[in-house]
């Protein structure tokens, strides 16, 4: 039997503070009903912690899960595209926190398919013998980069961060087929100058240089064929077809460019999981925070057809076809928590929106909402 790719442990980490529709109708000219119709986001989630901070305890409750410990990692790769440093990795500095002493650790950059692209990476390199047991983790602080009374991009990011460990694993089950790619021509669309959202972002570019740029409506038409194109080439790989699938877990970007690429495959809608309502985007986190939340919903089965497939910024795309394991329930879980705060959102948002103020021709130094 051939060595695959198995994922034997799953985790997320959920900052407690909750950015609403209603909190970002103070800020922009927006509302509920615009937001929703839009992008089928009600809430999202702000870190009063480092993205560090976010990835650390998803990567403890996803070796909980596996019921592993941390010296028996082989490798542990962090997907972010806004990490606290850019030096050490994300990955290095979870490693020393875990006490991983006998691994390897990089982070890597695909944008919101950072998750796709780290998982291509762990399964080749244990389906090469090179790697038996590996960490990744999507993790993002993304309201580190945005302008919040810009509503094009405010109503769509949260933080957060999803893990899982893979393992070695002769069988049926594992990673079957990956299908990645890029197109730098398109790059423009989405372009973040941000070097890192470790304290004072807010000291090296101006303000109309520093948010998130965002094309929005570009975005939306190369995400939906891009994610379409991908996992038609993906399922024609293994040989499956989109009736053979028995869940679908996008990157979770926009509900209306999941609802259109999964027309556009014809997916029973059923099969697809979104957990978009009270997260937001979360970008790498996306896909591993959702893998999390379906299971947790009895969604997958052992044995089933999964199917994860992103877009992100780049551009860049990619998906995976795997056939789940045996286990669909945790070994262990970690009791440990983020510290607490009485920080409220707008006591966490008041960089941002200090720094963006004179973009909208408003007092810097005026009292915050």
């Amino acid at each position: 039997m051939p060595t695959k790719a198995v994922i034997t442990g799953w985790g997320k980490c959920v900052p407690p503070v909750e950015l609403t529709n209603a909190d970002l109708e103070k800020l922009s000219d927006t509302n509920d009903q615009w937001i929703v119709e839009r992008t089928g986001i009600k809430s999202r989630r702000i870190s009063h912690v480092d993205g560090t901070d976010l990835a650390e305890l998803a990567g403890r409750r996803a070796l909980a899960a596996a019921d592993m410990e941390p010296e028996d990692l082989d490798l542990i790769l962090v997907a972010s595209t806004t990490p606290d440093l850019i030096c050490p990795s994300v990955a290095a500095m979870v490693q020393e926190r875990l006490g991983a002493v006998n691994c390897a650790a990089f982070d890597l950059n695909a944008a919101c398919s950072g998750f796709i692209y780290a998982t291509a990476n762990a399964a080749g390199m244990i389906e090469s013998g090179f790697v038996k047991k590996a960490l990744v983790i999507g993790a993002e602080k993304l309201h580190g980069v945005m302008d919040y009374r810009d509503r094009s991009t405010s109503v769509l990011f949260g933080d957060g961060a999803g893990a899982a460990v893979y393992e070695a694993v002769e069988g049926e089950a594992g990673v079957l087929a990956v299908d990645l790619g890029a197109d730098g021509s398109k790059g423009h669309t989405m372009v973040l100058k941000s070097m890192g959202t470790n304290g004072n972002v807010f000291n090296s570019l101006p303000p109309e240089e520093m948010a998130l740029h965002f094309e929005g409506q570009a975005v939306f038409k190369i995400a939906v064929q891009g994610i379409a194109a991908s996992v038609t080439r993906v399922l024609e790989n293994t040989g499956f077809s989109t009736e053979d699938v028995d869940v679908v877990i996008p990157h979770q970007a926009n509900a209306r460019i999941v609802d259109a690429a999964t027309r556009l495959l014809k997916v029973d809608e059923e099969k697809v999981f979104s957990n978009i309502e009270n997260l937001g985007n979360t970008g790498a986190a996306s896909i591993p925070m959702a893998i999390s939340d379906a299971l947790d919903s009895n969604r997958i089965k052992p044995g089933d057809i999964v199917v994860l497939s992103a877009f992100g910024g780049g551009v860049t795309w990619g998906s995976i076809v795997m056939r789940w394991g045996e286990r669909t329930e945790r070994l262990k879980l970690h009791d440990g928590e983020l510290p607490p705060t009485d920080a409220g959102v707008f006591e966490i948002l008041e960089p941002n929106l200090r720094f963006f103020a004179e973009l909208h021709g408003l007092d810097p130094d005026a009292p915050i909402t």
